[in-house]
């Protein structure tokens, strides 16, 4: 008896299906293998330049893994270590959970090689008695290329301690990017940072004081020194100069935005800061109830903000000019002309 046509061209079509499956699962197969390999030869580069630049790396071997829906190695209970020494003046280290190199296959044609940390991490950066501690989770990691690193944290808390006033800083929602140039010339930009924070709680401010701060935003450079070849990119002396592109930020409860820009000569940390304000009345008004930084402020100058805020009691304009102060800095202390805003204040302050 002949078999029915619908039959036969059914186990034609499951021929063909059953084909395609197997070529798409042998080339998933292909590149798992290819990507693992990649993946695992960037992982023993990475640990056998740390080794050489006095890193000491601890933690469980490589486990591969993703198959067939993307590829990765982790490792596990991650511990490294920087001693200090002559020649790297400075004693750090990172503790990791859980680290994973790779992704989806989704990820890693979007972004080259992802680097995730999930769980706990802690990092520890001594230098000259100032000690700077960092803790977050979450953490995603992407390099474009080697130079070129992005990252993102839901919650980020640094503290410092030592050589600095004991300060505590949590962000939330931290995402940036950090481009490296480890063999520009002399005056170049050798580092460049560009962070943004959706929160920022108990920022810093002169005479001890904090604030907290909403959409807060970093973009800074640090210039190569004529030391700079062969230096770790944590050593202070591989820098000439600090460009400050921009640092804003609006102080929570208020409508202000203050933004701040410059350029320091380094190690000495001198040169100039450029303060702007917008909406400044309120922000003022809220310092000035302020003990610890009133106190600091000399009488003429806290007599001629007050007097600037009793003339610009009315709301003003959304179009109005940000108020601009210049803000000498020595030796990394902030040294601000009172003279001058003060005469800034009683006379060139435009009328409301």
């Amino acid at each position: 008896m002949d078999r029915p046509l619908f039959t036969v061209g059914y186990s034609k079509y499951a021929v063909v299906l059953i084909a395609i499956l197997a070529i798409s699962i042998l080339l998933d197969t292909l590149c798992w293998h290819h990507t693992i390999h990649r993946l695992e030869t960037s992982a023993h580069t990475a640990i056998a330049t740390a080794d050489k630049n006095g890193w000491t790396v601890h933690a469980t071997p490589l486990r591969r893994g993703g198959w067939p829906f993307g590829a990765w190695v982790e490792l596990e209970h991650l511990n490294v270590t920087h001693p200090a020494s002559p020649g790297s003046p400075y004693d750090a280290g990172w503790a990791a959970e859980h680290l994973r190199l790779g992704g989806s296959w989704a990820s890693l044609l979007r972004a080259g090689f992802p680097f995730s940390l999930t769980g706990h991490q802690a990092i520890r950066l001594v230098l000259n008695d100032k000690i700077l501690t960092v803790l977050t989770s979450g953490v995603q990691i992407r390099f474009r290329n080697p130079e070129d690193l992005r990252f993102s944290a839901p919650q980020f808390q640094m503290a410092l301690s030592g050589g600095w006033p004991d300060r505590q800083i949590f962000a939330k929602n931290l995402s940036g990017r950090l481009i490296r140039f480890p063999e520009a010339p002399v005056g170049a930009t050798r580092l460049g940072i560009e962070a943004k924070a959706a929160e920022l709680s108990g920022f810093p401010l002169p005479y001890g004081a904090s604030a907290n701060l909403h959409q807060a935003h970093l973009a800074l450079a640090l210039t190569a020194s004529v030391s700079s070849t062969g230096r770790s990119f944590l050593e202070p002396a591989s820098y000439g100069r600090l460009l400050l592109q921009d640092a804003s930020a609006s102080p929570a409860p208020t409508d202000s935005h203050i933004t701040l820009s410059g350029a320091l000569t380094l190690p000495s940390q001198t040169g100039t800061l450029t303060l702007s304000l917008i909406h400044w009345q309120e922000l003022a008004a809220r310092l000035l109830d302020r003990p610890e930084i009133e106190s600091h402020l000399a009488p003429d100058l806290q007599a001629a903000l007050r007097k600037a805020l009793e003339k610009a009691a009315v709301p003003q304009p959304k179009n109005e000019q940000p108020l601009s102060v210049a803000l000498p800095v020595v030796n990394g202390q902030i040294l601000p002309d009172t003279q001058a805003i003060s005469t800034l204040f009683n006379g060139t302050l435009p009328p409301p």
